[in-house]
C-alpha cells in the first residue's frame, strides 16, 4: 500500500521573479507538498517521534523563503526541494509551487512548476 503524507496550500513569500520589482518587494506562492516514508511504525504504535512533524515543516520553509532571492520559479523550487530533503529524511518528495499572481498583462491566472524528487 502506498502512503504519503500531503499538505496543501501553504503561504509562502519570497522575491522571486524576472522583474526587479519582483526580487525586491517579494510576491505570494503557495505550495503543495507530497512526502513518502515509512509509516508503518508509526501507524502501529501511534509513535509521534516516527512521523513527519508537518508544523516544523512549514515553519522551516516560510523562514528560509524569506531568504530567498531568484529568477526563475524553477530555482526557487529546487531550493525548496533541498530544505525539506536537507531536514527531512524521506524516500521521495513531490511539490507543486505556484506563483499566484504573475505579473503578465491581462493574465489573471497561476503559474506552477510540479516537481518530483526521489532518493536513491
Amino acid at each position: 500500500m502506498e502512503t504519503y503524507l500531503k499538505i496543501e496550500n501553504i503561504k509562502l513569500w519570497a522575491r522571486v521573479g524576472v522583474l526587479e520589482e519582483e526580487r525586491g518587494l517579494g510576491q505570494l506562492f503557495k505550495l503543495d507538498v507530497y512526502l513518502w516514508t515509512d509509516f508503518n511504525y508509526c501507524t502501529q504504535n501511534d509513535d509521534i517521534k516516527k512521523t513527519i512533524d508537518y508544523s516544523k515543516l512549514v515553519e522551516i520553509l516560510k523562514y528560509q523563503s524569506k531568504k530567498i532571492y531568484c529568477f526563475t520559479i524553477e530555482k526557487y523550487s529546487d531550493e525548496i526541494l533541498k530544505i525539506i530533503n536537507a531536514e527531512f529524511q524521506v524516500s521521495r518528495i513531490k511539490i507543486i509551487l505556484t506563483k499566484c499572481k504573475p505579473p503578465i498583462d491581462g493574465f489573471d491566472g497561476e503559474v506552477s512548476i510540479v516537481r518530483d524528487f526521489k532518493n536513491n
